[in-house]
Order: structure tokens, then C-alpha cells, then sequence
């Protein structure tokens, strides 16, 4: 009986906990990274402050386990997605559309153009960030490098070429903020596409 009641007790915390993030992930994308206060995240959330205050320190302390829990969720997703046994036979459009739409568009890319800013002078959030954001980085490199590797004729290794794939798209992402044009940023991906494709290519089974 009193696992059964613990187990219930750290499910409603889960749950509490989750709520409050994506409470907070859309208030920092309706509000922006400072405009987002912590009354507005707990009214959306529909949590108490003090049930809020069993979870996390302060404002920051929330904000910045929204951010692991985001970049997390962001790293489950890719994993499963790389490993799953119908991706068998990825092609390099796939893995460019995948990133965009995951990674690029909507509130992912809202909400990391304002943790990117906010981390340029709040070092606290950058300290908590900074891991969780490399490990990110680590699984988004299992798909590309399970199924590709660099071209003979090509000086680069695949890990840069990835590398400059992701800045690539997020440069595309910012100025597609005040630049809403999907079919022109659609364009701009198959330009990519195209140069990629000549340093690339598909790993021998």
C-alpha cells in the first residue's frame, strides 16, 4: 500500500512538473524570455504557487528545467526516431526535413531564440544549459552518422558537415521570424541539399 501511494504521489508530481513546462515554454514564446512572469506561467499551468513551490527554487530554477525538459524530450525524439527499425534506409532529405520541422519551426524555435538571447547575459542559465545542449548535440549526430559518411573527394568529416548543416538551419529559422516565407526557406534547404549531397553519401550495409 504505501508503494502503491508513493508511486501515485511521484506521478502527480510528474505531472504537476510537466505542466508547469509547457506552461512556461508558451508563455516564453507568447511573452518572450522576459517578458514571461511567473504568474502568468502558474495561470496557464493552472498551479498554485505553492504547489509550484514544493518543485523549483525560483523563476530561473523553473525556466531552466523547462529547457532540459524540452531539449530532453528533443533528444528522445531523434533517438527514437534514428534507431526505429522503419528508418532503415534514411535518405538526406529526410534527415533535412526532420530536423526543420522538430527542430526549426514553431514554438521549439521561438522558445530556443529566446533562451539563446537570454543566455548572452545570464550566466546561471548558461551553466545549466550548456550540458544538456551538448548532449543534444551528440544524439542529432547518431542519425546523421549512422547512415552517412563523408565522400572520398571531401576534405570535411561528416561531424563538421552536420555541424554546419544545424548552424545553416538555424540561421534560416531566426530570419524566418520577420521573413515568413516557407516556400522561399524551402527552397534555400534544397539549395543546401544539393551541396551536401556532393560530399555525402549513404553508409555501405
Amino acid at each position: 500500500m504505501k508503494a502503491t501511494h508513493k508511486r501515485n504521489q511521484a506521478e502527480r508530481s510528474s505531472q504537476t512538473q510537466i505542466k508547469l513546462f509547457d506552461a512556461t515554454l508558451n508563455c516564453l514564446q507568447e511573452f518572450g524570455y522576459h517578458g514571461a512572469s511567473l504568474s502568468q506561467i502558474l495561470k496557464k499551468a493552472g498551479v498554485s504557487r505553492g504547489a509550484w513551490s514544493h518543485h523549483f527554487e525560483n523563476k530561473l530554477d523553473l525556466i531552466a528545467a523547462a529547457a532540459e525538459y524540452v531539449l530532453n524530450s528533443a533528444i528522445e525524439t531523434t533517438r527514437d526516431w534514428a534507431l526505429s527499425s522503419g528508418t532503415s534506409e534514411l535518405s538526406l532529405s529526410e534527415i533535412f526535413d526532420f530536423i526543420w520541422e522538430n527542430f526549426y519551426t514553431g514554438r521549439h524555435r521561438d522558445v530556443w531564440l529566446e533562451f539563446n538571447v537570454a543566455c548572452r547575459t545570464d550566466e546561471q542559465l548558461r551553466e545549466r544549459l550548456e550540458p544538456v545542449l551538448a548532449h543534444f548535440h551528440a544524439s542529432m549526430a547518431i542519425a546523421w552518422q549512422t547512415y552517412f559518411t563523408a565522400k572520398a573527394c571531401c576534405d570535411s568529416n561528416i561531424q563538421t558537415i552536420m555541424i554546419l548543416t544545424i548552424n545553416t538551419f538555424r540561421g534560416m529559422a531566426i530570419q524566418s521570424i520577420t521573413q515568413n516565407d516557407p516556400h522561399y526557406f524551402k527552397q534555400l534547404r534544397m539549395e543546401w541539399f544539393k551541396i551536401v549531397s556532393m560530399l555525402v553519401e549513404p553508409k555501405q550495409a
